[in-house]
């Protein structure tokens, strides 16, 4: 997979990955902030201010008329907010793609934030805040988190909070967008099946009135050090118990975040991961399983979740801690890392198909790690890992001391969670 990094004058970074014979292309705007650069004060402004750029432009004065444009060419078009950057894309037949670019780069860099649109627009976040607090899975998630990182930009959530929402005027909205959509923090990227000339051509043509200039650092979360296990309980009448097991692990830049990917294949990649295997097959605890390691600037955590009746809570912690514990202690056998290893490849291969995927796969990359790597330099790091490895970095990430276990749910033993964690 072919790819360019192409640095303009004013700073922006593009990123072009033509795909020959893909009827479709995306274009991809990002800028390197989220919930984590914002103060308390702020919290939630970066996911309110990407719902505001839908609202209107200089050319195009409202929400119907972006939408209308965009519906009338089949595009498919959607924003996004994370902890450390904020997203807009189209993807459209490639015959649209000066139309699509035109729209994103438009809501990105001349959105006028209309004050009777951010008026209605709150009552649209802080449905969405309602709407996620309902949620038992979420609910719990956020109570691990907080727990897990008070008084730190990571114990935030990326909505924010009803009273910060309210309190988002408009000049906060533009202060904010000047403080942070500038070009050396702007990321482009544009994927699918035109060339690359004529992707670099719209690009040089575009972008280069994206102003340069110093932006908002991302604000460090400093991570605590834990004397022992520790439990999130939350009551709430639901019929299923939800329990996440999260442990305090390492920063993105380390060494060792690619034998943690294998890791997580080990434990939940396809229906024959262990934990797969353990929970669903052999012990029938419940139908969901969820494993993933999120990796930030100074912490990371690596996070198992499922939902199970209120009584087996207990057990189900137990079981998740023996599988961890089985990683710390037996080598994993050829066969098997061997199946994990094919799976993140053949897995990862399928996801490029699409060109929104590629898209955001290189924008991701650019944003978050230290280089742009194609799916076959993952191969190459992947395929040198070994068992040592693989038993090694265990040993880090499922430190018992660095534990946290969030259950969510009605009537639980409490007393017996304490007991499976040795807290």
């Amino acid at each position: 997979m072919n790819f360019k990094r192409t640095i303009l004058l004013n700073g922006v970074r593009v990123i072009t990955v033509p795909m020959q014979g893909n009827p479709t292309v995306t274009v991809m705007m990002n800028v390197a902030t989220g919930s984590y650069y914002e103060n308390q004060k702020q919290s939630g402004i970066s996911h309110f201010l990407e719902h505001m750029c839908f609202k209107g432009t200089t050319r195009r004065p409202s929400a119907r008329v972006i939408a209308t444009e965009l519906d009338s060419i089949g595009a498919s078009y959607n924003a996004f907010t994370t902890s450390e950057m904020t997203g807009y894309y189209a993807k459209a037949d490639v015959r649209h793609f000066a139309q699509i670019a035109d729209v994103v780069a438009d809501i990105y860099m001349n959105s006028t934030f209309p004050d009777v649109e951010i008026a209605k627009e709150k009552n649209v976040v802080l449905g969405e805040i309602d709407m996620y607090a309902d949620d038992p899975q979420e609910k719990v998630s956020d109570a691990l988190r907080i727990h897990m990182h008070r008084g730190e930009p990571a114990e935030r959530s990326v909505l924010g909070t009803k009273e910060t929402v309210n309190a988002i005027t408009r000049d906060d909205l533009l202060a904010y967008h000047t403080s942070q959509y500038r070009a050396e923090n702007t990321i482009v990227t544009i994927a699918g099946g035109i060339s690359e000339r004529e992707m670099l051509s719209w690009a040089k043509k575009s972008l280069g009135t994206i102003a340069r200039g110093l932006v908002s650092p991302e604000l460090a979360t400093r991570d605590r050090i834990q004397p022992a296990p520790e439990m999130v309980f939350v009551d709430k009448d639901t019929d299923q118990a939800h329990i996440i097991t999260a442990w305090r692990t390492f920063d993105r830049k380390s060494p060792d975040r690619f034998v943690a990917h294998l890791i997580w294949g080990i434990l939940r990649a396809g229906m024959s991961s262990r934990l797969f295997t353990k929970l669903r097959d052999d012990m029938g605890s419940g139908y969901y399983i969820g494993a993933h390691h999120s990796l930030h600037l100074t912490f990371g955590r690596f996070v198992i979740s499922t939902g199970t009746t209120a009584e087996r809570v207990p057990e189900i912690v137990s079981a998740i801690l023996s599988e961890t514990k089985k990683l710390k202690t037996k080598p994993v056998l050829k066969a098997e890392l061997d199946k994990v290893k094919e799976y993140i490849r053949a897995h990862t291969l399928m996801s490029l198909e699409t060109s929104d995927n590629v898209a955001d796969f290189f924008a991701d990359q650019e944003i978050l790690s230290d280089k742009i790597r194609i799916p076959a330099e993952f191969d190459e790091i992947l395929g040198k890992i070994t068992s040592a490895d693989i038993m090694r970095v265990a040993n880090i990430l499922f430190d018992n001391q660095k534990l946290t276990v969030g259950v969510i749910g009605k009537g639980m033993n409490k007393g017996a969670v304490s007991k499976a964690i040795g807290a």
